[in-house]
């Protein structure tokens, strides 16, 4: 079935009513799993039966579910590596030892496999491979079917709300199918918009905001309708790449809300919209972590200015001008990550503020900041180490960590295959030694047995990789130069799949007059030319922008003006004033 369709929801419902006597191991493929790959990943959960016989444990079966099945690459020879291992494992029930050669058998195992239609780096299977299985085709639900399941979610939600609340459920239902229907139809996914990819997923994260509402925060119905609409613009709106797409949503949404809310549609289509948690966090008492609306910027400013202000103390680390532009991506960035497996993907070109602003996000909701550290010869040996000391803090110390992960620091491509891992799965195959999880699954023993589970192994470790998925959320931040991005994404799909997509803009001229403003506020210049020299400033990049999008016109060649750039002009002004003058006190004193 397509992607988002539910294949794997509907496996794993499938594999939980024979869990009693069944094990699970989840797998996911892209582009560049590898059969060692596979059979690592298998060999890391099941048991030496007799010498040439393994298996899972006894009077247990495993039940393997593989999603993206036909995702890995074509080699030369036009086999998948991948699945010609699977085709010698399903068929004849064993593999060779990749050290004595020898043939191993492989009891009690079964398999589920999930794909997507070929096309857009999915690649079609074997038919001798697809002949082994039985062949199910999942279609896209109905528009009644997917009326009906949300429509029960978000009515169960609004239960405790005043009765004018609780008759909203299928009026907001109705109208994001309509807006998700009309998103499908007229922004296709194209190679220059290769995350254009909308499915139930999206629907589900627009459900999900909309239950994070509570009684007291959104007492009337204008309050949840503007709920609504900054769900909706989050999850849909904020991916769009170009003015033309963002307007035919936000149009769409305008439309909406006029047609069923026309008494409150001013209040509801009131900008700024600007949703978070973080309103209390000067609470003294334990934060309790309520989403509301957060006012206009005026006010979120004055709150963020405080929050970068206990960041930068005792130590100044970060010297950040907080225009309007980025208190909204830095409210989209807490929003991804208050909730549990929020995972993003940031993108923008570089000095857009990405890492900063994430590792402010992180520092207000308190959650830990981890990133690796490249040097000479980090290879994928090193990057597992590092994910080792990760998995320490979100399993092991049982604390809420951001994993920052840039372009920059993919010095092998092998690292985005244990990232595609982690966002699918929540944890990388065959990361441990088997004495190594012995350690980890003897910490939460106490909890499977207080969640009324029997301590057994495979208990044990479902227990700390779910913990471990719920506690970690990975901020991927992105250049959208070239096609590198492009080509990621379609070998990689949970890179676009699990996360939410925050698309950074240009800096519009009232960031640039603010950042401006803020690098020429330490420098002595008369008066009367300080502004003058910030309008140049600021004319000159938007100038350059300008000359760059010609040039692409015209020679179908790209010039990227990116904030960077602007930075680097603002740094170089400086320090080009201070030698000058420096130059002209020497030749001063000479005389």
């Amino acid at each position: 079935g397509a992607a988002g369709g539910g294949a794997p929801a509907e496996a794993e419902a499938e594999t939980e009513e024979v869990q009693l006597e069944s094990l699970v191991l989840e797998m996911n493929f892209s582009s560049r799993t590898s059969s060692l790959d596979v059979q690592r990943g298998l060999e890391d959960n099941v048991e030496k039966r007799t010498n040439l016989m393994l298996g899972p444990s006894p009077g247990k079966r495993l039940v393997v579910f593989i999603d993206d099945v036909n995702m890995p690459r074509v080699d030369t020879y036009g086999t998948q590596q991948p699945i010609a291992f699977l085709k010698l494992l399903v068929q004849n029930a064993g593999w060779y030892d990749r050290k004595d050669l020898q043939w191993k058998q492989l009891k009690d195992i079964q398999y589920i496999a999930a794909m997507a239609p070929p096309g857009g780096g999915r690649n079609s299977l074997d038919p001798r491979f697809v002949s082994l299985f039985s062949v199910f085709n999942i279609t896209f639900p109905s528009v009644d079917s997917l009326e009906t399941i949300y429509t029960q979610i978000l009515t169960h939600h609004l239960s405790p709300f005043p009765e004018a609340v609780q008759d909203m459920a299928p009026k907001i239902t109705h109208m994001t199918l309509e807006l998700y229907h009309l998103i499908a139809e007229k922004l296709p996914a194209t190679p220059a918009k290769f995350h254009y990819i909308f499915n139930l997923r999206d629907l589900s994260r627009v459900y999900e905001g909309l239950c994070r509402s509570t009684p007291d925060r959104f007492p009337t119905r204008a309050h949840v309708a503007r709920l609504w609409r900054n769900e909706c613009l989050r999850v849909f709106f904020d991916r769009l790449v170009d003015d033309k797409d963002r307007e035919l949503v936000s149009d769409k949404i305008a439309e909406l809300v006029a047609e069923h809310f026309t008494a409150d549609t001013e209040a509801i289509l009131k900008d700024p919209i600007l949703f978070g948690d973080f309103k209390d966090y000067h609470a003294a008492e334990e934060r309790l972590r309520l989403y509301e609306d957060l006012g206009d910027h005026t006010a979120v400013r004055a709150l963020t200015t405080e929050i970068l202000d206990d960041y930068n103390s005792p130590l100044k680390k970060m010297d950040l001008v907080m225009f309007e532009m980025a208190l909204e991506h830095l409210v989209r960035i807490l929003r991804i990550i208050s909730v549990n497996r929020g995972n993003a993907l940031l993108v923008g070109v570089g000095g857009s503020g990405k890492q900063s602003l994430t590792k402010l996000a992180a520092f207000t909701v308190g959650f830990k900041l981890f990133e690796i550290a490249l040097c000479r010869g980090y290879a994928e040996e090193h990057f597992r180490e590092d994910l080792k000391r990760l998995y320490q803090i979100a399993g092991v110390q049982n604390e809420p960590v951001v994993f920052l992960f840039t372009d920059s620091q993919v010095s092998q491509e092998s690292f985005l295959e244990l990232i595609n891992n982690m966002l699918t799965s929540g944890m990388v195959p065959a990361l441990y030694l088997e004495e190594e999880k012995e350690g980890l699954m003897g910490g939460v023993v106490e909890e499977v047995v207080a969640l009324g589970l029997a301590p057994t192994k495979d208990n044990k470790w479902g227990y700390f990789v779910s913990r471990c998925r719920n506690n970690l959320h990975v901020v991927l931040s992105m250049s959208p130069s070239g096609d590198t991005l492009r080509t990621r994404c379609r070998s990689f799909p949970g890179l676009v799949n699990c996360t939410v997509i925050d698309w950074f803009t240009k800096w519009p001229r009232e960031a640039l007059e603010a950042v401006a403003q803020r690098f020429l506020r330490e420098e002595t210049l008369p008066d009367e030319l300080r502004g003058p020299i910030k309008e140049h400033m600021v004319q000159v990049h938007i100038e350059a922008n300008q000359q760059s999008h010609l040039y692409e016109q015209q020679l179908r060649r790209h010039n990227y003006v990116t904030p960077k750039n602007y930075l680097d002009y603002l740094t170089n002004y400086r320090r080009l004033l201070a030698r000058r003058r420096l130059a002209v006190d020497e030749m001063a004193s000479r005389l």
